[in-house]
């Protein structure tokens, strides 16, 4: 039937049927489209304003809970934290069959801003690597002991008929002191 229509009838039903497809497309897929790209329009310009959290006053909240429970968390006395870094680091590291040792560095304030003081000091663990890890795992997570601010593992060649390297691990501590007294 198609074939024997002249080509002037055969283009004005092309356009018919282009015409009523558009139509029939409208309602079921071209209006969602550009609702939905109104609506998109819509809350970006109300969100534009809002874009920066630090305006937001619940992110300003949660934000002030979370730097309070991080300062007291490392904040320490600083004239008994020594004592405390001791006892408690020697106990565990004994306890996981490692030895200690223990030089006073000359490690004073890390800064001072005013009345409070940013406090390190350094202790040296020997032992073999599986059990150095352990415990500077079990370092990190202990309250009371400030944050492990550096570790550093070190290999000693043993020249000995012994055979066998000595491996040692530095741990500098850190944490806020709020006392005026400074380390000695």
């Amino acid at each position: 039937m198609l074939k024997n229509l002249d080509y002037r009838i055969k283009n004005r039903l092309l356009l018919a049927g282009a015409l009523l497809l558009l139509i029939l497309s409208w309602p079921l897929a071209l209006r969602k489209t550009s609702d939905a790209i109104a609506l998109n329009h819509q809350l970006r310009l109300k969100n534009e304003d809002k874009t920066n959290l630090s305006y937001n006053p619940a992110y300003l909240n949660q934000k002030g809970r979370v730097l309070e429970q991080l300062v007291s968390r490392y904040t320490l006395d600083s004239a008994g934290w020594k004592n405390d870094l001791w006892l408690k680091a020697s106990g565990v590291a004994s306890a996981k069959g490692i030895s200690v040792s223990y030089t006073p560095d000359p490690l004073k304030s890390l800064a001072d801003t005013g009345s409070t003081k940013t406090l390190r000091q350094s202790i040296s663990f020997g032992g073999d690597y599986r059990k150095l890890v352990a415990l500077l795992d079990t370092l990190e997570k202990m309250e009371g002991v400030g944050f492990v601010s550096s570790a550093k593992f070190e290999r000693e060649k043993n020249m000995n008929a012994e055979g066998g390297d000595k491996l040692h691990l530095k741990v500098v501590f850190g944490g806020r002191g709020d006392n005026e007294m400074k380390l000695q």
